[in-house]
């Protein structure tokens, strides 16, 4: 199930079959991170087999799972270390790091706490319809999303695409969802879930949040509707709040 869809239009003439496709992101493939290195990008099965196919077919859609392995080591731990360093250059020469020695003295550290650091990996879907023209990313993170994006132009050369603009935002959208009194207004192709985040448009930025919960129910409709009416015309009294939009409901 995807939980974060940002859905990509791929442009006409991108109609690789599974060989190349495999083929290709063979090229890209996730590679653990060094002891030295903070970042290590790439592909890797689906299915989470060693040594499986990069690409799998599930019908129309070919399905891919990019991962991404950091390092971090804390900031305070970093400039803690090189300023140990700088102080035994100054115990020993008598004399303080200048600017660029101090920045030397920081990548030094970074390195050399590197390989203490616990890695942290992140796999991300990302589905593909050639058939249809249609790109899915599966992330909540737009860094993630970024990152995604980029390592696919780098595997695919002639692959171009853009994200989709709709007629209706999503937030409006799954807010007129939420807000429907009959099945017949509800999407043939989404089904309402029994999670969401509901925030007020006003200056407060209220948030409500719902899980595990029925998101067809009156108490849903009595967040919808608060604040909905508007000042007139001409007149500068208090705002009055704007309807809250609905964010993950689908």
């Amino acid at each position: 199930m995807i939980k974060n869809a940002t859905i990509y239009r791929i442009a006409p003439g991108f109609k690789p079959d599974l060989e190349t496709m495999e083929q290709a992101l063979q090229t890209q493939g996730f590679i653990v991170t060094s002891p030295t290195q903070e970042k290590s990008v790439g592909w890797v099965p689906p299915r989470g087999d060693a040594h499986g196919p990069l690409v799998e077919q599930s019908q129309a859609w070919r399905v891919l799972k990019f991962k991404i392995e950091t390092r971090n080591v804390p900031g305070e731990a970093v400039r803690q270390k090189a300023q140990e360093a700088a102080d035994k250059i100054e115990d020993e020469t008598g004399r303080r790091p200048g600017k660029k020695e101090t920045r030397t003295l920081r990548e030094d550290a970074l390195l050399a706490l590197l390989p203490d650091a616990f890695p942290r990996q992140q796999a991300i879907w990302v589905f593909v319809n050639l058939d249809s023209g249609w790109l899915v990313i599966d992330s909540p993170s737009q860094g993630r999303i970024d990152e995604v994006v980029t390592g696919l132009v780098s595997t695919f050369s002639d692959l171009s695409m853009r994200l989709l603009q709709t007629a209706l935002t999503p937030q409006t959208a799954m807010t007129n969802w939420l807000s429907a009194e009959s099945d017949d207004d509800l999407p043939t192709d989404f089904f309402i879930g029994r999670e969401c985040e509901l925030k007020s448009g006003d200056e407060e930025k209220a948030v409500v949040r719902f899980s595990r919960h029925n998101l067809q129910s009156e108490q849903i409709r009595l967040h919808l509707t608060e604040g909905e009416l508007q000042q007139p015309p001409g007149f500068k009294k208090t705002p009055t709040p704007t309807p809250p939009v609905a964010t993950g409901a689908a």
